[in-house]
């Protein structure tokens, strides 16, 4: 980029997603220069400057913005103030990526968007999964219509949750008036994106949410029943307490079905299903490490965006949307009937 201005990125919360995945992401493209952060922690203070050098840093991220003149913002907070935090860094003028959920509840979703549609600035939800090599190579063969026509998608995304040394501060994800959510919002956020983005808008929802293992104040685990407008159906499990075993998501059409499995292999199959012994499967390997990408290629796919380069795909509507179908879970939960969404 010889001759080129570098862009100048701020980050908004140093916790585990802003050091594992964003601060990273910047350092490596030579499109960015990560010139400061703000946080109220001073241990991620330490952290931060022992892994990417001597950044700008601020406890205010209200006096970053002011006396930093940034093109971009990450906002990588705990889910309560993601919405508050993007909204100043849009009004600041800057691009922002903003971590998954997007916000809390449908009002401050709307203001973000609406706020960086007056800023004429992007915004962008950070819904990793979709960077990941599997779930991609599902957007094309749908778009091929190599499984028919689709009627059912299954999505699990499940392990032994948050723990001590990826969670710097337990409470972002287990206190309620932080994290606002648990597992459902968390891990099931992302489900819920890759059902919205492969199968399109859901029109109802039933949902259980429950704490089954974990002393915590919010659910451990979820288990969702999805209707889309299309007629066609889904499920989604998202949970904190689950041993190794089955991550990923599976398709099934028509004429075929994927098995995208996050820890092996992603795998086509066709033939003839039936229950007797004329059942003939025909599998076809179509990806070796299909949760390849992700974290590694989000943050560029973000800088593509910005300068130009993509179109900008996962919008403030996107992150809506999710958020949306996320809140009608937890209302089926807690009601015991199935909700239906809006759109």
């Amino acid at each position: 980029m010889a001759g080129t201005k570098k862009l100048r990125v701020g980050i908004i919360g140093a916790g585990a997603i802003a050091q594992g995945c964003h601060m990273p992401g910047y350092a490596k493209d030579d499109r960015a220069e990560l010139v400061a952060f703000a946080e109220p922690t001073v241990a991620r203070h330490k952290e931060v400057k022992a892994g990417f050098g001597d950044l700008a840093a601020y406890r205010d991220y209200g006096k970053m913005l002011k006396e930093e003149s940034l093109d971009v913002v990450s906002v990588c907070t705990p889910n309560r103030f993601h919405a508050a935090a993007a909204i100043a860094a849009l009004k600041a003028g800057c691009h922002v990526l903003c971590d998954k959920p997007m916000a809390v509840n449908l009002r401050e979703a709307d203001r973000m968007i609406a706020t960086a549609k007056e800023a004429r600035k992007k915004l962008m939800v950070g819904f990793t999964h979709r960077f990941m090599s599997g779930p991609g190579k599902c957007k094309e063969l749908l778009k091929k219509r190599r499984l028919g026509k689709p009627f059912m998608i299954r999505v699990r995304f499940a392990h032994g949750g948050p723990h001590p040394g990826w969670a710097k501060d337990p409470k972002t994800f287990y206190d309620p008036e932080i994290a606002t959510g648990g597992a459902m919002l968390d891990m099931g956020i992302h489900a819920i994106d890759l059902c919205l983005w492969l199968f399109g808008p859901i029109v109802s929802i039933s949902a259980k949410t429950a704490t089954l293992a974990k002393r915590i104040a919010v659910d451990d685990n979820a288990v969702m029943l999805l209707e889309f407008k299309s007629g066609a159906l889904g499920y989604i499990e998202a949970g904190w307490t689950s041993k190794p075993g089955f991550t990923g998501l599976e398709l099934y059409g028509t004429e075929g079905s994927v098995i995208c499995d996050y820890m092996s292999t992603m795998k086509l199959c066709g033939g003839r299903a039936s229950a007797g012994a004329d059942s003939v499967t025909e599998w076809t390997t179509l990806d070796e490490t299909p949760s390849a990408g992700g974290w590694d290629t989000e943050i560029g796919h973000w800088l593509d965006v910005v300068t130009g380069k993509k179109k900008l795909m996962i919008d403030g509507r996107a992150g809506r949307d999710a958020v949306e179908v996320a809140l009608a879970a937890y209302k089926s939960s807690k009601t015991g009937k199935r909700i239906q969404v809006t759109g």
